[in-house]
């Protein structure tokens, strides 16, 4: 590790911070999100179409301009080890459903005797070996941000659990997710999903803990007081729009005002 983790220290001085989803297998496409201005990128790995080989390259583009965070595909201990030696400042790990599944994902991100995260003083992570490893270890410890995604009905049920596992520093709030464990197949807008994530926001800041929320609109218009609501919730972690919503967008609106021209 060898640069403090401006998101967590953001956090720590109460400020918010919002950022941006690729899952793009693009370096380019992260480099150009976090140029923009925004606090953090959280490459997908769960849902975007490239390997770790590709993701390294992307947390490269990311790191000199904004927090690259991982979204890794499952909550395996070999997957969390290979993305944190990558060089990734902060995990974020879907379908978490217990308190036994957060505690582990909990002690595969963290050193002994912290946690069981192999150690290897030869990474990316430690400079590749030019990082003094008693330091790599502490800063590793205390500033590796973990995340836990709640999306199933398991998971909301068991929510209250979930939130006080020590070290876990926030859960997020998938939407969209949330609207298919609640039966409204992906109307992440329905009053009762809507109602259901300022219900989760309020038990994670109650536990001391981050909430990370989503906002899939690309209105700037939109997101501007969509983000200053769940500000408002307690949401300090939010991640708008991605790539995929951007281009799409921004494209279609193109090719609709070109199409045909009189």
């Amino acid at each position: 590790m060898t640069s403090a983790n401006r998101l967590r220290n953001a956090l720590r001085s109460g400020a918010s911070a919002t950022g941006s989803w690729v899952q793009i297998g693009s370096p380019e496409i992260c480099e150009i999100v976090a140029r923009c201005g925004f606090d953090f990128v959280i490459i997908d790995m769960e849902h975007g179409s490239f390997g770790l080989d590709v993701a390294v390259n992307m947390i490269r583009a990311v790191e000199p301009h904004a927090t690259p965070i991982l979204r890794v595909p499952d909550a395996g201990r070999t997957t969390i080890l290979k993305v944190l030696d990558a060089g990734a400042r902060g995990i974020i790990v879907p379908n978490v459903s217990s308190r036994a599944e957060a505690e582990a994902v909990v002690s595969a991100s963290r050193f002994a005797p912290l946690g069981t995260r192999g150690a290897c003083p030869a990474t990316r992570a430690t400079g590749h070996g030019l990082a003094e490893w008693s330091g790599f270890v502490a800063a590793s410890n205390d500033e590796i941000l973990v995340i836990a995604l709640i999306e199933t009905p398991e998971g909301v049920s068991r929510a209250a659990e979930i939130v006080t596992v020590p070290g876990l520093d926030a859960i997020g709030i998938g939407p969209f997710d949330l609207s298919q464990a609640m039966g409204y197949a992906g109307d992440w807008r329905h009053p009762a999903v809507q109602a259901k994530q300022a219900e989760l926001i309020a038990l994670a800041r109650e536990a001391g803990r981050e909430a990370l929320t989503a906002a899939f609109d690309s209105d700037p218009a939109i997101l501007s007081g969509r983000v200053a609501e769940l500000n408002r919730l307690g949401s300090r972690l939010v991640a708008v729009s991605g790539d995929r919503f951007a281009l799409t967008s921004t494209f279609r609106a193109i090719a609709m005002a070109t199409a045909n021209p009189t």
